[in-house]
């Protein structure tokens, strides 16, 4: 007989579930959902509170529902399948640096307009079940229309999916900054893509071995090669398509490398460590440039799973001095580059994207000179 707690917990999941489901058909919208598993060890609570904390907070603060076999569920809104794959693999990334481990049962699966409860927790129920039984792949993900561990081959895929909707966006990337451009296929046969592309973009695309695709009912990046341009008609042939588990062009963090000088300097606790400058900075990282003795430093101090803070000016758009002092976690150092992961609010995140903006904007700039030579 079911336990009168597991009852009340199974109709709370199921109504929170149903929540989201309304929402997305009310709204028009989507969102992924997400089954990981973690075996909660009593004796060791607070690394399990520290780490739904972090799942919280990385994840927009989506609710967490537990489910019976130490398992639980999350829901990341207005995600499409590449990105809630990219999502949880940042988050894994994060939380092994954090905690020393990884989570290895990873089921993922996006909403459809006729979901039901059962419909969809079946599908991610599904997935995440084959992560559990996989002695390899940590992350199995798929949608009602297409399972991507079935026995399809992956063209046969693609020619289903380009039949349902024949959007995708072709993206490659210019010091940093991704150059992007949403196109529909014209038509494809026997692996070979051909879209109409932009005609100011052709310079760009003549400059360029190759191109990455993204679909939003495609998980992974598909790398083609550039086979032709057709000036006139402003055709685009790919081929020789490869899927790829990550790509560059994932490009939901933009890292971008400063024009000018910013000094930071990194503490722990109240004692400051070392300084240096900032190399590259993005919404979930920030490298730096530190000095020999800066290195000899931080060596054989045991700083690697500590809370840090990082301390630097960012410029805005006013061009005033903002001062930024963030929490972080040492990710990696290698000779004289260190670089942190940060957790900004919400604040410092909007602080952090508008001087991207800025640096885009300038990057931009220069790419349309360069085009024109």
């Amino acid at each position: 007989m079911i336990r009168k707690d597991t009852k009340i917990t199974n109709y709370l999941n199921r109504g929170i579930v149903e929540a989201n489901l309304d929402f997305a058909k009310e709204h028009n919208t989507i969102f992924s959902i997400v089954k990981f598993g973690y075996e909660i060890d009593l004796d060791d609570a607070y690394t399990f509170k520290d780490l739904m904390a972090f799942i919280h907070k990385h994840t927009d603060f989506s609710p967490i529902l537990r489910e019976d076999n130490n398992s639980f569920v999350i829901f990341l809104k207005d995600a499409k399948i590449h990105q809630a794959k990219a999502i949880m693999q940042k988050i894994n990334h994060k939380i092994y640096n954090i905690f020393c481990f990884e989570l290895k049962d990873i089921g993922i699966s996006m909403s459809h307009s006729n979901d039901t409860y059962k419909k969809i927790m079946d599908r991610v129920d599904k997935y995440f079940v084959m992560s559990r039984l996989s002695s390899k792949k940590k992350m199995f993900y798929g949608t009602v229309d297409f399972d991507y561990y079935d026995t399809m081959k992956p063209l046969k895929v693609l020619k289903n999916i380009f039949n349902k909707d024949s959007q995708i966006s072709i993206n490659n990337i210019y010091k940093g900054i991704p150059i992007s451009e949403n196109v529909r296929v014209n038509g494809f046969n026997d692996g070979i893509i051909q879209v109409r592309i932009k005609a100011e973009k052709i310079p760009f695309y003549e400059n360029e071995r190759y191109t990455f695709i993204q679909h939003d009912l495609i998980p992974d990046i598909i790398k083609a090669d550039i086979l032709k341009i057709d000036k006139r008609k402003f055709i685009l042939v790919l081929g020789n398509l490869q899927f790829l588990q990550s790509s560059p062009v994932e490009r939901s963090d933009i890292r971008i490398e400063p024009n000018n000088t910013i000094h930071t300097l990194l503490a722990y606790g109240h004692k400051k460590l070392v300084d240096g400058n900032i190399t590259s900075i993005s919404e979930s990282a920030i490298s730096f440039f530190v000095s020999d003795n800066a290195v000899s430093n931080l060596a054989g101090k045991n700083l690697f799973h500590k809370e840090l803070l990082l301390k630097f000016l960012l410029a805005s758009n006013n061009k005033a001095m903002a001062p930024l002092k963030l929490t972080c976690y040492i990710f990696s150092i290698i000779n004289n580059r260190v670089v942190v992961n940060i957790s900004p609010n919400s604040i410092e995140k909007s602080r952090i994207r508008d001087y991207i903006a800025m640096q885009q904007d300038r990057l931009l700039s220069a790419l349309k000179l360069e085009l024109k030579k």
